[in-house]
């Protein structure tokens, strides 16, 4: 074949100077210039509109060679499919495809008949993903169709394409926690029908994800995804024939983090797959937030090819990781994410990905000529910024050109602009610098962790579930992370993984019941409606109901002595009360609920109004107290409103635990030689681990009164409040925060918090404390002597469990055994308030706490 890449190395289509990227640092939010080298595109088409968002686009060509086109479109309050084709050089008017509501994921295909097929997620009345179908065909609309519903888990990560005999091939994710499946459909034009669903990963272990279609012929259809089997992401490619035959094999299986793959044909008799690559121990024991432990850290290329006649995969080493410009390596910055790849009739491999670059992520592309061994030298896609997880799709028309089509919203910096759609044509001919020869290319491994502070315990299984019967009641303890940040966030933006990253990391890893991730509102950044929307639409995918709630939360960043908060919502289109009073009053929720003039900022007390005025479940979780970010308790006056604000986050992964001074703090996750880090300082002022940290303020020139902010302090001064555990920016399977539920559904977990049954800890250890019928959480009176229930189930050797009394450490028990079930009666109460809960210290450095009991003994 004859390669076109003309130019030598350095030589480019366009020339503008840009800047140098640094590697491995916090993203910064300048405003962006535009790379020195572009792709030369031919062809353009947009779609844009002054009122509403276009994203997630989609693309076909049928028979005759008329290019098509479906996306999402968003008018504010809902979202519609759309779907357009090109004509005379412009996309023609729209037609609505799916009635409005909550879309992810559109896919298209034409059919053998030379009809259009379209295939979405849309989430049904219950809030539960269902995969559609709808067939436009002879100028007319079919009928909507429900291709695959179920009452307890999600159907959508839609992928279609048709057949060399004209069958048209739907691939999908059954979303369902821990054991998601990969199924298969397709539509005969003979018979004008749908096959039966084919399971494509019937028995196997662990989640399957994302999978992605491609023909070698018409025998059946070639489905790359991957699996999170043996707590590790890996790639799979399965073929399934048309009479519903699966044949699986693992085709790359390494200690990093594999997954979201791409596949194409090449026309010789391979299968060329792309997927993304990232770090060792993805999603396990983490702590701390260091930027290169995050779920997107070390994110680069893998690209190889599977010789299907030889049962072989082939890895071909990528260039720089596949990033456009080189960085350090290993790095934990200049992710490159959701790579698409095609194959053009010469053989070029062609890759489009996304990667980051310190504010947001571009669209590149690239080719590799498999007969010469070079790289074109990646090229920035025109007009192509946005965040993470949109992909880019690639299309060989029948004449041979490739066309790529994307979303963007223009942005300079990390604010959200109006997301838009572009399709174009890439200009293959057109002359594109290689990147140097190297003499032994190798493929780049992620870095060996540093060893644990302390040998990981084996997790419990994910079935396993506590129960507890009280006073005729029946509680389940569910577990949960409620502050986890994506690439929406101002800070770590590149480095925290998207939505969906996250999920995998919940469903998977984590085994959690619950999740949201909650992103900042207006420090460094707007959260803009959109942004806010598309969060509580990828939040829907991962419902599922009786066995997974996924929670749509955000985080007020106020600061101290305030402090930050997050907001969790049990329904979707809560308000998000932007800290600052003029980005509110500007906002779409000041006309429904509005603030008066008044401070710059909107302090607690108004944020507590403006949730009562909304009225529908919420709950208010602050966090980070000790620190800048915290609380100073002794500020409340007036007290906390406990309608909604119930809760602290006593422990946090990324950080500390803010319990008190002096108190024991967990070693779990923590790695040799590592500090710990309660605020942004990180250095001597503090002991090593496992030491206690006696004073938050060291290590400050003026002392901020930080140590007001430790969770005792809030007991002290009066205020009502139980306990949970969050992992926030970067850490990983050390916060596990614990929820008593008689009902398991999103409303009963906001009950939960509000009645204060809850726990807090780092490993998926039961607690139980009660006095009589009362729970943990509950305020009383009594007489007489208290007699406290409780009961521990650890996952090692419970070292000491800890009765703390009015924020002393008044009884303490060493049992050594991983299982205690006791009473104590507390022969000396205190006239008035007695403030009761457990600490539980494992030998393994995993801790926990309860929630208090608040005992008022009368005389």
């Amino acid at each position: 074949m004859t390669a076109l890449f003309l130019l030598p190395p350095g030589a480019g289509l366009s020339q503008q100077p840009g800047p140098k990227p640094k590697g491995g640092g916090k993203a910064k939010a300048a405003a962006a210039r535009q790379p020195s080298l572009q792709v030369p595109l031919q062809q353009r088409l947009s779609s844009s509109h002054a009122e509403f968002h276009r994203d997630f686009p989609d693309l076909v060509i049928t028979r005759d060679s008329r290019l098509w086109t479906c996306y999402i479109e968003h008018d504010g309050s809902s979202d519609r499919l759309m779907l357009a084709s090109r004509a005379e050089g412009t996309w023609q008017a729209s037609t609505a495809i799916s009635t409005p509501g909550v879309i992810h994921q559109p896919a298209i295909a034409s059919d053998g008949s030379g009809g259009i097929w379209c295939f979405w997620g849309q989430a049904d009345d219950k809030d539960v993903m269902t995969l559609r179908a709808r067939r436009l065909a002879n100028g007319v609309l079919e009928a909507e169709q429900t291709l695959s519903s179920l009452p307890d888990a999600g159907s959508s990560f839609a992928d279609a394409g048709t057949d060399p005999s004209g069958r048209t091939w739907v691939v999908w994710q059954e979303v369902r926690p821990g054991a998601s499946r990969i199924h298969a459909r397709h539509w005969n034009p003979d018979s004008q029908a749908w096959s039966d669903t084919v399971d494509i990963t019937a028995g196997q272990a662990g989640g399957q994800w994302e999978p992605r279609i491609a023909f070698a012929g018409a025998d059946g259809a070639w489905i790359v995804y991957d699996s999170s089997a043996g707590s590790e992401f890996n790639l799979h490619l399965a073929h399934v024939g048309t009479d519903g035959t699966v044949k699986d094999r693992i085709i790359v299986q390494t200690p990093d983090y594999e997954a979201r793959a791409a596949t194409a044909f090449d026309g010789r008799g391979g299968l060329w797959v792309a997927s993304e690559r990232g770090r060792r121990q993805w999603g396990l024991d983490s702590r701390g937030h260091e930027n290169a432990m995050g779920l997107n850290a070390q994110k680069r290329l893998m690209l190889g090819r599977y010789d299907i006649a030889e049962g072989s995969f082939t890895e071909v080493p990528v260039p720089h990781n596949g990033r456009p410009t080189p960085a350090p390596d290993p790095s934990p910055g200049f992710a490159v994410n959701l790579p698409s790849v095609a194959v053009t009739p010469d053989g070029r491999v062609w890759l489009s990905y996304r990667y980051f670059s310190n504010a947001f992520w571009r669209v590149a592309v690239t080719a590799y000529d498999p007969s010469s061994r070079r790289w074109a030298e990646p090229a920035a896609l025109p007009d192509s910024t946005l965040g993470q997880d949109r992909r880019q799709e690639l299309l060989v028309g029948p004449k041979g050109g490739l066309w790529i089509t994307w979303a963007t919203d223009r942005r300079t910096t990390k604010a959200s602009g109006r997301a838009e759609i572009h399709t174009a044509l890439v200009h293959q001919e057109a002359r594109w610098p290689l990147l140097p020869a190297e003499d032994e290319p190798i493929i780049a491994r992620a870095p060996e962790p540093a060893p644990y502070l302390n040998e990981p315990t084996l997790p419990r299984p994910f079935a396993e579930h506590h129960v507890w019967k009280i006073n005729g009641r029946t509680f389940r303890l569910v577990w949960g992370d409620l502050h986890r940040h994506t690439d929406i966030s101002n800070c770590r933006t590149g480095f925290d993984g998207c939505i969906v990253e996250h999920y995998r990391y919940a469903f998977d890893l984590a085994g959690l019941d619950f999740l949201g991730t909650s992103d900042h509102t207006d420090v460094g950044k707007i959260y803009s409606p959109y942004e806010w929307w598309h969060t509580q639409r990828q939040v829907d995918v991962f419902h599922a109901p009786g066995s997974f709630a996924s929670l749509y939360a955000y985080e007020r960043e106020q600061t101290f002595p305030w402090g930050h908060r997050n907001i969790v919502f049990a329904r979707r289109g809560g308000p998000v009360v932007y800290i600052q009073r003029r980005h509110y009053q500007e906002s779409v929720w000041q006309k429904s609920l509005p603030v008066s003039p008044g401070l710059v900022q909107i302090q607690p007390a108004e944020l507590w109004d403006i949730l009562k005025r909304y009225n529908h479940p919420v709950a208010v979780i602050s966090h980070t107290g000790a620190t800048g970010m915290g609380t100073d308790w002794t500020r409340y006056e007036d007290g906390i409103d406990n309608t909604y604000e119930n809760t602290v986050e006593i422990f946090q992964g990324a950080r500390v635990s803010y319990e008190g001074l002096g108190l024991p703090q967990p070693t779990v996750g923590l790695r040799q030689g590592e500090s710990y880090t309660p605020h942004k300082l990180a250095g001597d002022e503090h002991p090593r681990p496992p030491a206690a940290i006696t004073d938050f303020d060291a290590g400050f020139k003026t002392r901020p009164g930080y140590n007001n902010g430790v969770y005792q302090k809030a007991l002290e001064s009066g205020h009502k409040l139980g306990v949970f555990a969050s992992s926030d920016h970067i850490a990983t399977h050390t916060s596990f925060g614990g929820v008593y539920v008689e009902d398991f559904t999103r409303e009963g977990i906001i009950d939960g918090f509000k009645a204060r049954r809850t726990c807090a800890a780092t490993d998926k250890i039961f607690v139980e404390l009660g006095c009589g019928t009362h729970l943990m959480g509950e305020a009383f009176e009594t007489t007489g002597r208290p007699t406290l229930s409780f009961l521990v189930e650890g996952t090692a050797a419970i070292a000491r469990i800890t009765i703390v009394r009015n924020e002393q450490n008044h009884h303490v028990i060493k049992p050594g055994s991983r299982s205690v079930r006791a009473e104590w009666t507390d022969d000396a109460p205190v006239q008035g308030e007695n403030r009761y809960y457990l600490r539980i210290e494992q030998s393994d450095g995993n801790m926990a706490w309860s929630s208090p009991l608040w005992v008022t003994v009368k005389p």
